[in-house]
């Protein structure tokens, strides 16, 4: 489950509620990440163009050490049939936390191809070796609420409710949620739901966005 010196301790099938993440469902109950993650009406998927297209270029600016990490299994994991949506990366004082959420193109990762890819991925990093020291290693799919982070992401969820936080206050404030109005080559335009009003966000203001799954438009179909 942890690693100590870039080495993966073993873990069995009973750990995997907790090594392959969680999310919480409409009434508080715990639900694993790996069991629901298409979303209804959304396709991620990228196209023809792989790595060398321009809608599956990241956007958004991560930490320097979860780009490397991208950068490093992103091949691997797209030979396996998958993609590395995006990684988290968090540095602590005794242990760090890395967790890989990694999606089918289009949606639809299931808890048996998480259990499949944590032991792959634990394997190359132990080759790679990239951080140093002990760290917690977490292979989850991307939830409901999915990170965006290439171009392709947000032109996906074009119209639907997203959730934005900026590195600097834009009109006072680091937080917007709304309606993802439009999508340009420098940045998006958001229905800001507190203001009321259209706020546009370069990409190299973003620090962080999410699609804002609708359970309540979802239950009223």
């Amino acid at each position: 489950m942890a690693a100590a010196l870039g080495r993966r301790f073993p873990w069995t099938e009973s750990d995997c509620d907790w090594r392959c993440g969680a999310r919480l469902g409409r009434g508080g109950e715990e639900v694993p990440r790996g069991v629901t993650t298409a979303v209804p009406g959304v396709n991620f998927a990228v196209g023809d163009g792989g790595a060398t297209d321009s809608h599956s270029r990241a956007v958004v600016r991560l930490n320097p050490m979860a780009e490397r990490i991208i950068e490093m299994l992103g091949p691997h994991v797209e030979r396996q049939g998958y993609e590395l949506v995006s990684v988290e990366y968090h540095k602590g004082t005794r242990s760090s936390m890395l967790r890989l959420l990694v999606d089918r193109p289009g949606g639809g990762i299931g808890l048996d191809d998480l259990e499949r890819l944590s032991p792959i991925l634990g394997d190359l990093l132990d080759v790679y070796d990239p951080i140093e020291g002990r760290y917690t290693l977490e292979v989850a799919s991307p939830g409901l609420n999915r990170p965006l982070v290439r171009l392709a992401d947000f032109e996906a969820v074009r119209g639907g409710r997203v959730r934005i936080k900026t590195h600097h206050a834009l009109e006072g404030r680091k937080a917007f949620v709304g309606r993802l109005a439009d999508v340009g080559a420098d940045g998006v335009e958001i229905d800001d739901e507190p203001s009321g009003r259209r706020v546009r966000i370069e990409f190299g203001e973003i620090k962080g966005a999410n699609y804002e799954y609708d359970f309540d438009a979802a239950e009223r179909k």
